[in-house]
Formats: C-alpha cells, structure tokens, sequence
C-alpha cells in the first residue's frame, strides 16, 4: 500500500469511527431524553445538553482527519516520490488514539442516560450528571491530544 493511501485511511477512520460511536451515543441518550421531555418539557434544555455530550468524539474524529489532511499530508509529501510508506504508516499509527477514542462515546452515551433519568427525578442534580459526564469525556480528549503529540513527534506536524 502507498503512502498516501494510509494517510487517507488514517483520516478516513479517524472520521468514521469516532462520528459512528458518537451518534450511537447520541441516539441512546437521546432515546432517553425524548421520553423524559414528552413528560415534562420543561427540562428539555437541561436534557438536551446531557443528549450532545457524547457526540463530541466526533468532532475530535474530524478534528483528527482535519490535521491529518490538511497539515500533516501537504507536510510530509514530497512532491516527485509522494508519501513514502514509512511515512503513511505513521501517520496511521499516530492517528490510532484518534480512532480509538470514539468507543468513549458509548460509555459517554450510558452516563448520559442515566443523567438524563437521574434528572427527570430530581432537576437539581443536572450538575451532578455533568461532572459524571465530562469525567468520560476527559478520555476522548486525551485520545486527541495524543495524536496530536505523535503527530508532531513524527515531524507531521
């Protein structure tokens, strides 16, 4: 396989994975938080914010593939000889954390559902659902930032 076919293949997962588990995460929570707001629709800005939360693992996807293509691969190619292999490998394995962090966003997904219950009970514990919330979050980021990290340690970025 080429170089430049990693490369797109490292962005092309770094989108696909993260966007698909974030909107199973999404949809679960959002299952949960439509039911809640058909009872009292009052509580659906509180809902919604606890509903989105697990879709960020695909912005931090797109992110990921953003850099991928439009920093690290402009960088690393060489016009007349293109991606080396090496070079695609990688940035394939340097973009490992970005894909692999989207699976944080079906956990993120259970958390939310839960906050979302825990909410329809008792509205004055929205804060509470949120802390437990973004503690789940705090692992997709790291996901990111590690690419990052690579990236830049392998002069892709």
């Amino acid at each position: 396989m080429a170089g430049e076919e990693l490369v797109v293949l490292a962005a092309g997962l770094a989108v696909a994975i993260p966007g698909i588990l974030a909107a199973h995460g999404v949809g679960m929570a959002g299952i949960s938080a439509a039911a809640v707001s058909a009872e009292d629709p009052k509580k659906f800005s509180k809902l919604f914010v606890l509903q989105v939360m697990p879709g960020t693992q695909g912005i931090y996807g797109f992110v990921a593939a953003f850099l991928i293509m439009f920093v690290a691969f402009p960088k690393i190619i060489n016009p007349p000889a293109g991606v080396t292999p090496v070079a695609g490998i990688l940035v394939l394995f340097a973009a490992i954390p970005a894909i692999l962090q989207g699976i944080t966003s079906h956990m993120q997904g259970k958390v939310a559902v839960a906050g979302i219950s825990a909410v329809a009970k008792r509205p004055e514990v929205f804060g509470h659902s949120m802390m437990y919330i973004v503690t789940v979050e705090l692992y997709a980021i790291l996901g990111l930032l590690a690419t990052i990290l690579f990236m830049t340690s392998i002069g892709a970025l």
